[in-house]
């Protein structure tokens, strides 16, 4: 590990210093990468805003084992996955940095409420953001995750010293008054007490991104981000038919200019694709009985784009593969099902620092 706390393992496929961070899309060809670790991950502190995102089946294990470490061989397994993931993009000319270890699992608390733990510092995506020349931290609404971002700020704080712009939202105080019944007008679990958002539910179109309305992400998160972007950048808020919303990269994948995969379950079609080449994604081919703790196996269309002819699948997702072979990609197969088990896939376990490319506008706007 060196002085910064960071571990790159790989520095091929970089010419000369370039920018600290450059990233607009989700498709541009990528040169660099945070791969995130589960070393030391805990089942998360419940709490009831918990329950409109995960699985039922999982509800009594958080509330009985919140904060104890997660199921040690399938753990183990997980993180052999997402090292095998970084020693794949370093073979594909990507340079990948790695979080410090943290330890999850000790208690913390505010003045007004208490965590028996953290959770781990496997998403990347869920916490922090690369929009542009800027790096976003996000804040976060699980109170469990209030300090997730710290493995990674050694990270930033590198980032930052090269000239890259370090974007902070205002620190959440996540207090009783943040989180609202469901049910009848009130159809998420945040209210507008204070802006609240997690990364993964934007995705990046040049200038313009796009975000969802979620359980973790409310209407005033997306002002401050609008705001926080300034007028270089536009936020669109779209539509999609998932009760259970928490994080738009299962429901829209974009792979690449004009090429979008969807789920056909949750996909309701945006003004905004218009003339888009939109491909439903296969079924997942997970098997019903596979232990799956915080999300449901619709995780299987949360794919890394490499550049817009390449993509990192899961390496059994075979009808998802043959779907995107079919389509004009080249698909990087790997394994990963350890993985989904603990919350996410390729996407949600990287953050694209570097990619090739610059602003541009993808998306079919309505003319002012």
């Amino acid at each position: 590990m060196t002085s910064e706390g960071i571990r790159p393992t790989g520095d091929r496929g970089r010419t000369g210093a370039g920018p600290a961070v450059n990233s607009y899309t989700e498709w541009d060809p990528l040169r660099e990468v945070v791969v995130g670790s589960l070393l030391g991950a805990v089942f998360p502190t419940w709490q009831d805003s918990m329950k409109h995102t995960m699985p039922p089946s999982a509800w009594p294990v958080f509330r009985e084992r919140g904060g104890s470490p997660l199921p040690e061989r399938h753990l183990k397994a997980a993180e052999a996955e997402l090292d095998n993931l970084a020693e794949v993009l370093e073979a594909e000319g990507v340079r990948v940095r790695r979080p410090d270890t943290a330890r999850h699992h000790r208690p913390f608390r505010t003045p007004e409420w208490e965590s028996g733990a953290g959770l781990y510092a496997a998403m990347p995506r869920d916490s922090l953001m690369v929009v542009g020349d800027a790096i976003v931290e996000a804040p976060m609404s699980w109170r469990c995750r209030y300090h997730e971002s710290d493995a990674f700020r050694p990270l930033i704080k590198s980032y930052f010293r090269r000239g890259a712009r370090w974007l902070s939202a205002p620190r959440p105080q996540l207090t009783d008054e943040l989180y609202q019944d469901v049910g009848g007008p009130e159809p998420w679990a945040v209210s507008e007490f204070e802006p609240v958002f997690d990364a993964a539910d934007f995705l990046r179109f040049g200038q313009d991104l796009i975000v969802q309305r979620s359980h973790v992400t409310n209407a005033f998160g997306i002002d401050w981000l609008r705001s926080a972007l300034g007028p270089d950048f536009s936020v669109h808020v779209v539509e999609t038919d998932d009760a259970h919303a928490m994080h738009i990269d299962a429901t829209i994948t974009p792979l690449a200019p004009g090429k979008l995969l969807v789920n056909p379950e949750r996909y309701v079609h945006s003004e905004l694709f218009g003339g888009w080449e939109i491909l439903p994604a296969p079924s997942p081919a997970l098997p019903a009985d596979w232990p799956m703790y915080f999300c449901s196996p619709w995780v299987s269309m949360n794919v890394l784009s490499l550049d817009p002819e390449t993509v990192v699948v899961e390496r059994q997702e075979r009808p998802l593969i043959e779907a995107l072979t079919a389509w004009g990609f080249r698909c990087v197969e790997v394994d990963f099902r350890h993985v989904y088990s603990f919350g996410g896939s390729f996407h949600c376990v990287t953050l694209d620092t570097v990619r090739e490319g610059a602003s541009g506008r993808y998306l079919s706007l309505p003319e002012s």
